[in-house]
């Protein structure tokens, strides 16, 4: 499959805190990639795609945001519904901060991202 993304995507498969709804009790999801533009996550529940246009997201204690976006598509696969996000509301600052959190929790896929592309 060719690649569409303007900006790529960063594998980075960590546990995070999904919270919608004004506080309404977090779910536990897996965010499989990440990027300033969007990201992939996998949970246990299967979620209308309304739910996604104001949610906060917990990657770690250090690093939490809140962003608004729209499903671009979504599949189910091992017991898991999986959901492609593009963001349509983020903070300059955040997207500055998805950056600087792969770059020092991941930094091995911001070498193998950098290869690829030579």
């Amino acid at each position: 499959m060719d690649e569409r993304r303007i900006k790529p995507r960063w594998q980075i498969n960590q546990g995070a805190e999904l919270t919608v709804e004004d506080g309404v009790k977090a779910i536990h999801c897996v965010v499989e990639d990440i990027s300033p533009a969007g990201m992939r996550i996998s949970l246990n529940r299967n979620l209308f795609d309304e739910v996604f246009t104001d949610f906060n997201l917990v990657l770690d204690e250090d690093f939490e945001f809140n962003v608004s976006a729209h499903v671009a598509w979504r599949d189910a696969a091992y017991e898991k519904n999986i959901y492609g996000l593009s963001f349509n509301r983020i903070d300059e600052s955040v997207k500055n901060g998805i950056s600087e959190y792969v770059k020092k929790n991941f930094p091995g896929v911001l070498v193998k991202q950098w290869w690829k592309g030579i």
